[in-house]
């Protein structure tokens, strides 16, 4: 099967959801065990299109330094998912690409030397996480319900498969608090205007935290 007609897909959802309203955008301290590592600028938009996510991740201490950068489409009313993530360091560079498009999940990554596709079934609560890039927690939001609400995530580039439980939360000051359990243990704060304010990771020692304007 010719997967490229497939994979050109979220080029034509991000031209579509450059029309919509910035919903939140800013940016994150990176913190490792409690040290400041990297940042993260994010912007999220919403519209009659759906749900979009960008976002740039630097970490110039890594050896070689790190850079990822990532995009997130999902149309409204419909099962398509567009997702990309792009990694710089040092010599080697790699890119994945997945579209998610009715009941069919295809991933392709693209690196030096070469590059591979699969396919997987993609039916159900779905969404796409990578190591590092903390805003592409925000898809989470519409799973946390009360009760708690468990999922499906995928972590390209191996597309591994974790389910996740979100549990919402309100918090005194008038924002959330979504508990993560499960493949993720972790929380998301959000504002009282539900702006991203902290993900934290506390297994795996890894927190990002708003850096205030």
């Amino acid at each position: 099967m010719n997967l490229r007609p497939l994979l050109a897909l979220p080029l034509v959802l991000w031209a579509d959801a450059l029309s919509g309203q910035v919903a939140d955008e800013g940016t994150l301290r990176i913190l490792s065990h409690g040290q400041e590592v990297g940042s993260e600028t994010f912007r999220v938009t919403t519209g009659d299109q759906g749900l979009r996510i960008v976002a740039k991740a630097t970490y110039p201490a890594a050896r070689p330094p790190l850079e990822l950068t990532a995009s997130l489409d999902r149309t409204q009313g419909s099962d398509e998912l567009a997702f990309q993530l792009e990694h710089r360091g040092g010599a080697a560079g790699s890119q994945v690409y997945a579209v998610r498009k009715g009941n069919r999940l295809t991933i392709r990554r693209v690196e030096r030397g070469g590059e591979q596709a699969s396919e997987a079934p993609g039916a159900g609560n779905l969404v796409f996480l990578a190591d590092s890039v903390f805003s592409l927690y925000l898809q989470i939001l519409p799973q946390a319900t009360e009760p708690s609400r468990s999922f499906s995530a995928v972590l390209p580039p191996a597309a591994r498969r974790i389910m996740v439980t979100a549990q919402r939360q309100p918090t005194p000051a008038g924002g959330a608090l979504i508990r993560l359990s499960g493949g993720v243990s972790g929380e998301i704060t959000l504002g009282n205007h539900g702006e991203l304010l902290r993900v934290s990771l506390p297994t795996l020692g890894l927190e990002a935290v708003r850096r205030q304007e």
